[in-house]
């Protein structure tokens, strides 16, 4: 998908720059305020827009990112301090201790016959 937009940049591109090449002529420009006209060349009378346009657009979706910008900026400090309660505590845990002696085994096998023959025949 991002092939396709550069495509379709590089084209917009060749464009602009070919309406450009192509209208160099000086044109007298009114505005309101302003009593007498200025010449400026063609291509700005239909470049000049396009610039203020995209100004005005970037700067727009820029405000309206503000509020997630502010989400992200907090999110990241709340897993920063996470993190550190995380590693804090971590820390502040001991291992369980470990006994002197050795845990008693079971009886094998051979220990039991063994006990049941010096206890006699059973009844």
């Amino acid at each position: 998908m991002a092939v396709i937009g550069w495509i379709a940049t590089i084209i917009l591109l060749i464009i602009v720059v070919v309406l450009i090449s192509s209208n160099l002529d000086p044109v007298p420009l009114t505005i309101w305020p302003l009593k007498e006209p200025f010449t400026v060349p063609l291509y700005w009378v239909g470049l000049a827009p396009l610039i203020v346009g995209s100004l005005m657009g970037l700067a727009v979706g820029w405000s309206s990112a503000g509020s997630a910008r502010r989400k992200s900026r907090e999110d990241r400090r709340r897993a920063q301090q996470l993190q550190r309660q995380l590693a804090a505590a971590q820390r502040a845990e001991t291992p369980p201790p470990q006994p002197s002696v050795p845990a008693a085994l079971p009886p094998t096998m051979s220990e039991t016959a063994e006990a049941a023959q010096l206890a006699g025949p059973s009844r």
